[in-house]
């Protein structure tokens, strides 16, 4: 090795060093000896001189070297003991060979090093300064992720409000030195000329021909529809056979109903009221009276008051409480069934998130759909005192009442049969048969559930 080269080593790192050190792994230490450090450390080695005793070391024997700054410090046999790396024995003994991998650490696994107090120092440093950067970093996306939420959640609440057309007032503070006078916006639910127009379609009927007693020529209703641009969103058949239209505003079914004067007179057109939704009111008091209920909840909202004068213009059903019935799984409360109109409805939803305010809270507001069922032949869509249908048991199937099945009473359902999905024609409603006709699990009550909710407007819209 060179002077030159010593002296890049020495420049390498001209840190202070402490005396003592701590072991690691390396190749063996070069016995040159450093002319120009510096002589702050206590036990380095200077000219062959221990800056800490100021007496001659055997580099060989009594030295080691330090693996990052490559300076060598006194070992054993310092006259200060605080400054020895180890006792003298077990420093040529084991220390030593380990260092250099001589005798039998030769063959063993790793390897160790010596590091002085100062580079350990250093390298605790900058495992301090890596974790704070990475501390900081990690701050800093944490507050662009908080930030990035809060405006995802305003734009959210922008969106709502904007869908629900639900206007709000904010106040500023009244020490506020930026405050505003801000005029409060209308409540569009309360304006019936715009209410109105949110549930116009029209169910028609063209009755069949007073004279011949057949149904309308469809080619006469197309081009009908076509010649004075009539939307029409569904068309279907009656079970009388006539012809049914759904059509999409009260002008449209006005001109339907004064052109089919001219292109069919013989051919009568029934204009029906649309259907209303039913609702559950869960959470109402067991003693209050129907009367009492609805003038609660006329006085505690306002805007369900005013929509329910909107919806008898309208032709709808205003707000008429149905049955206030004992709820199974509270005793203290009661369920009240109200029928709406499809105006009010949207606004319990949209405006007031499915809940009305009742006394001194709110009460949760669901969905009814009540599927008309024969008490006398099971089937759906009519009732038994219009019924022409045989007797069918509820239960069990059997020719008879439900009222004196001897099998209704049992728990076993194996003994149940629903007449409707026994005469199915779908092959998995016939094999799975098993319950009464009125179980709310029936594959062909949901489907009249469903049936019955898609023809109510509220429920078209969503």
């Amino acid at each position: 090795m060179t002077k030159n080269d010593k002296s890049r080593r020495m420049d390498s790192d001209p840190g202070e060093h402490n005396s003592g050190g701590s072991l690691s792994s390396s190749s063996s230490p070069s016995i040159d000896v450093i002319q120009d450090r510096d002589s702050s450390a206590p036990n380095i080695i200077i000219d062959g001189t221990c800056n800490a005793c100021q007496t001659e070391v055997d580099i060989l024997q009594y030295s080691v070297q330090c693996f990052k700054c490559e300076s060598y410090f006194h070992a054993v046999e310092c006259s200060d003991q605080t400054y020895c790396v180890s006792a003298k024995t077990s420093f040529t003994q084991h220390l030593r060979p380990a260092l250099e991998r001589t005798g039998s650490y030769e063959n063993r696994f790793g390897k160790f090093f010596f590091m002085c107090n100062s580079c350990c120092t250093e390298c605790e440093l900058k495992k301090v300064i890596t974790h704070d950067k990475r501390v900081e970093v990690i701050d800093k996306k944490l507050d662009n992720l908080r930030a990035e939420f809060r405006n995802e959640l305003s734009d959210l609440k922008k969106h709502f409000l904007d869908s629900t057309n639900v206007s709000t007032s904010r106040l500023m503070p009244a020490d506020s030195t930026n405050s505003v006078n801000l005029t409060p916006v209308e409540n569009v639910w309360n304006n019936s000329s715009r209410t109105k127009n949110l549930f116009t379609k029209k169910v028609l009927v063209v009755k069949k021909s007073e004279n011949s007693g057949e149904t309308i020529d469809s080619s006469i209703l197309r081009k009908t529809c076509v010649e004075n641009g009539i939307q029409v969103s569904k068309s279907f058949s009656t079970s009388k056979d006539e012809i049914g239209l759904v059509v999409n505003s009260d002008s449209a079914a006005k001109t339907l109903i004064d052109k089919l004067k001219v292109s069919a007179p013989h051919h009568k057109v029934q204009s029906l009221p649309p259907k209303t939704p039913t609702i559950n009111l869960v959470g109402v008091p067991n003693d209050i009276s129907k009367e009492d209920l609805k003038e609660e909840i006329f006085l505690q909202n306002p805007t369900i008051k005013e929509l329910s004068t909107t919806a008898a213009v309208q032709g709808e059903d205003k707000f008429t409480i149905l049955a206030i019935s004992e709820l199974k799984n509270n005793s203290d409360l009661s369920r009240a069934t109200i029928s709406v109109s499809n105006t009010i409805r949207n606004y319990i939803s949209n405006g007031c998130n499915d809940r009305i305010y009742l006394g001194n809270g709110t009460c949760k507001v669901y969905d009814a759909f009540h599927v008309k069922r024969c008490f006398k032949c099971q089937k759906f869509g009519h009732i038994s005192d219009k019924c022409d249908g045989s007797v069918c048991c509820g239960f069990c199937s059997g020719s008879h009442e439900t009222r004196n099945c001897s099998s209704k009473n049992s728990s076993d359902l194996s003994e149940s049969c629903c007449s409707n999905c026994k005469n199915s024609t779908n092959q998995d409603h016939v094999s799975n048969c098993k319950h009464p006709a009125y179980s709310i699990n029936c594959p062909i009550f949901k489907a009249e559930q469903e049936k019955l909710k898609r023809s109510i407007p509220f429920y078209q819209k969503k």
